[in-house]
């Protein structure tokens, strides 16, 4: 091989060597530059608030009854005709059935006094109330039995004579109220009347 043919064959070398090198090179910045990979997105997911129920009307609910009830003797001569006592009532539980119990007394004493003589009207009663109060979604509602037991005693003292005229017993009422101050159940001789606290 003559030098020029040695020199030719070394330079076609050279520059395929150097082809290759740049060749190389170029995968090997190629591949050390950054390359950017898109990063995850985190999904937040946002609830919506999660809805409370609100608070029953009949929760922790406490008010009174006015009791009113007509003395019916007393009336008939002219002495205050109805005896009022206020019976305290309360929920017992803290949620339904929501029940209700109260207790209280009714006391009444008149005296009527004439030229003739005396009339007198005494009557005590114990009062017990029991039941429930019914959420139904709006105002509410009290489902009430009253239960009255008492005694009644009517003394006359007239110009020499004397009589009393004693009673006993039980009355029972059933009572429906919406749950609204100044709600109002009644019937013949008797009426009641809801206060709420």
């Amino acid at each position: 091989m003559t030098t020029k043919n040695k020199k030719a064959a070394l330079m076609g070398f050279t520059g395929i060597l150097l082809l290759f090198l740049v060749s190389a090179c170029g995968n090997s910045i190629t591949s050390q530059q950054p390359t950017s990979t898109p990063t995850p997105t985190e999904l937040v997911v946002v609830e919506p608030p999660t809805p409370t129920t609100p608070p029953s009307p009949c929760g922790g609910l406490a008010g009174e009854l006015e009791v009113q009830i007509l003395v019916g003797p007393a009336e008939a001569v002219g002495l205050e005709p109805v005896s009022v006592g206020n019976i305290p009532f309360a929920v017992t539980t803290n949620q339904e059935p929501y029940l209700i119990e109260g207790s209280g007394s009714i006391d009444y004493a008149d005296v009527l006094v004439r030229e003739w003589g005396t009339y007198e009207v005494t009557m005590d009663m114990s009062v017990a109330v029991s039941g429930e109060c019914i959420d139904n979604g709006q105002t509410g509602q009290l489902d009430l039995v009253m239960e009255l037991v008492g005694s009644q005693l009517v003394v006359v003292e007239a110009e020499g004579f004397s009589g009393e005229y004693p009673w006993e017993g039980t009355q029972t009422r059933d009572l429906a109220f919406p749950l609204e101050e100044g709600a109002t159940a009644e019937g013949e001789g008797w009426a009641v009347l809801l206060h709420l606290k």
